[in-house]
């Protein structure tokens, strides 16, 4: 989910990367990780997150490790994504991106 807040000139983003293919990376790069969720708080995991061209990329980006489904309510089943639900989940991740 990519977040604007009209009082910044920068936007921010929240991933979910694909386990898989995070841990191949993460593995031919040489990265140590304990868990999942450790290799997601790395910067050079978020770094590898950010490959996109210079004016796609949002200013800070937050990786979570836990994926969103249904059941775990961020987004509907037809997997649209509940924005304020997530906007109010995550306040204080977005928050500290601003900050």
């Amino acid at each position: 989910m990519v977040h604007a807040d009209p009082f910044h000139n920068y936007c921010v983003a929240l991933v979910v990367p694909s386990y898989k293919v995070l841990e191949n990376w993460a593995q031919e790069a040489g990265i140590k990780y304990q868990n999942f969720s450790e290799l997601c708080e790395k910067n050079e995991t978020v770094r590898k997150a950010a490959k996109l061209d210079k004016f796609e990329i949002p200013a800070k980006i937050k990786l979570l490790p836990e994926p969103w489904t249904p059941e775990s309510e961020p987004v509907t089943a037809a997997l649209k994504i509940k924005r304020e639900q997530l906007k109010a989940k995550f306040k204080d991740d977005l928050q500290k991106m601003y900050g």
